[in-house]
């Protein structure tokens, strides 16, 4: 059970559910490449080799575990972070952009180009902290969209914690529209899938 300060204040019990606290954002990709993002330095975003699946997942992995909005659900999204890595990682041609300093990932952003998944941002932008307030997620998201809609997608999306800095500064960029989601039903929808 995980408590919440909403609840404390209302003086009931304090309760708070894991479906509660997302936020799922879409972006109409049509016009994302005519959005320049501002370049402040020379950042080199890649594509991802299927040989760094693990590096991936590591550099997605410390960047949640570093962000304090994700301690009751970091459980969860390594869970789901490792399958689909693994899955992704696997097909022909994994849709991933990463940034490298030296010999290591600082940021990543694993895609799913499949216009039916649930959402095409399996990660989003994901840095690690030190290189975190220099517009680094603000540019591989805009990379990432652009990216999709290398593949002919149309519209995009991506799921994250309310209250997060990608939230509240970096997915709301690129004419996104947001709206509340509830993770529990995504994953009860898989379950049922299952059966």
């Amino acid at each position: 059970m995980v408590f919440s300060a909403d609840a404390a204040v209302a003086g009931g019990p304090m309760i708070r559910r894991h479906d509660s606290f997302w936020r799922r954002f879409s972006w109409s990709l049509e016009s994302v490449l005519s959005i320049e993002p501002s370049f402040q330095n020379g950042d080199l975003i890649r594509l991802a080799r299927r040989e760094e699946g693990e590096d991936v997942l590591q550099t997605v992995l410390l960047s949640l575990s570093m962000d304090s909005s994700w301690n009751d659900s970091y459980a969860m999204a390594e869970h789901y972070l490792t399958s689909t890595v693994g899955r992704l990682f696997n097909e022909t041609e994994p849709l991933c952009l990463v940034i490298q300093k030296g010999n290591r990932l600082i940021a990543a952003s694993l895609l799913d180009p499949d216009p039916d998944a649930v959402h095409q941002l399996v990660s989003g932008p994901m840095v690690t902290t030190e290189y975190r307030n220099r517009g680094i997620g603000s540019r591989l998201l805009h990379a990432s969209l652009a990216a999709l809609q290398e593949r002919g997608l149309t519209r995009a999306t991506g799921i994250t914690r309310d209250r997060t800095v990608a939230a509240r500064h970096v997915y709301t960029k690129f004419g996104s529209v947001s709206e509340s989601f509830s993770f529990q039903g995504l994953l009860d929808g898989r379950r049922e899938a299952k059966a």
